[in-house]
């Protein structure tokens, strides 16, 4: 299956983002408050030292294409690395921030169309903006679906203020890709890299059993969401899920359904890092709702992942084939 594989998951960064955001705050300001804040200090300090070799592969297109053939993929669909998600900023910034990434997104994708799609960024933080950019970046820049966080601030993506968006995503069948950032338990994932082995996961769990409890998928029964990470903790909680929904009169407050109806809602890359949780989660979601992502090009991302599929047991090729490539085709629209 060399150079047929689709990669779901890769991130890009551009130079002038953070050409920007430097406008605003002081090298100092920008380390403590969108770096140490989101893994703590030891961390954000090794990945400062990190950053700098991080830097080709997240801004130079020739070599993620290059990186690409390595891992024998044809193709990917970028997003915007988390950490230019930059919901912690004032609205007017944060609206011309989205734009901008939205803009070079785009310019890479007009380049390079045998090579890369693209999913949009959103200045969530402000709900309206977000709507009317989401329109232009679809209709306008031909982006084929959105990636944000798992929260924005204090608000969580059940609220109500988001709704307008997820009608728009179901109305034109676009996907939605979850990724955690500034992840819940920080108080407690300060050492070893917690924040990003277990909040990570723990934050995109909080995230999609939001949506479930909240109602959204109730009222866009046609939404679809990508979760990272293999879906964080979901799909091991899942039947916790269903209990509560079953003896909890707070988890059926807005649902009338057990969250088992909207397990079909969610779709999850494939980055687990162990065959046996893989092969669980194709057990209980089945091979149409996993694809192939790799978390380009972060050192908790999937180096392998063809061969990752491949390894996995008991699935025949065709759900071999779905995960690699065509659920990708057929969710972000691929004329491929």
């Amino acid at each position: 299956m060399k150079h047929v594989a689709i990669d779901i998951h890769t991130h890009v960064e551009f130079e002038g983002t953070q050409t920007f955001v430097k406008k605003q705050y002081t090298d100092e300001e920008i380390f403590s408050r969108f770096v140490v804040a989101t893994m703590g200090p030891r961390s954000a300090q090794i990945n400062k030292g990190l950053m700098p070799a991080l830097r080709e592969p997240l801004r130079d297109i020739r070599r993620k294409v290059n990186d690409m053939d390595e891992r024998k993929l044809a193709f990917s669909i970028l997003s915007a690395t988390p950490f230019a998600f930059f919901y912690e900023i004032e609205e007017s910034p944060a609206i011309e921030l989205a734009r901008y990434q939205n803009d070079q997104l785009a310019e890479i994708v007009k380049k390079h169309p045998g090579s890369f799609a693209a999913m949009a960024t959103l200045p969530l933080q402000a709900p309206d903006a977000a709507l009317k950019e989401l329109d232009r970046a679809i209709n306008e820049l031909g982006l084929r679906g959105i990636e944000i966080g798992s929260h924005v601030g204090d608000r969580e993506l059940g609220d109500r203020v988001f709704w307008p968006i997820y009608e728009f995503l179901e109305k034109h069948g676009l996907p939605m890709f979850i990724h955690p950032h500034h992840v819940a338990g920080m108080d407690r994932l300060q050492e070893f890299y917690l924040s990003n082995l277990i909040g990570n996961p723990l934050d995109t769990t909080i995230a999609s059993a939001n949506l479930i409890f909240s109602g959204v998928f109730e009222k866009y029964p046609g939404l679809k969401v990508i979760l990272a990470h293999g879906g964080g903790q979901l799909p091991y909680i899942f039947g916790r899920l269903e209990h509560g929904y079953r003896v909890r009169p707070e988890c059926n407050d807005h649902v009338h359904k057990s969250p088992r109806q909207f397990l079909g809602n969610f779709y999850f890359d494939i980055i687990t890092h162990s065959d046996e949780a893989l092969h669980y989660l194709i057990s209980l979601v089945g091979s149409q709702h996993v694809l192939l992502g790799t978390d380009y090009p972060y050192d908790m991302g999937e180096n392998h992942p063809v061969e990752t599929v491949l390894r996995v047991s008991g699935i025949t090729e065709s759900d071999r084939r779905k995960i690699i490539r065509d659920n990708a085709v057929v969710l972000f629209k691929l004329d491929m």
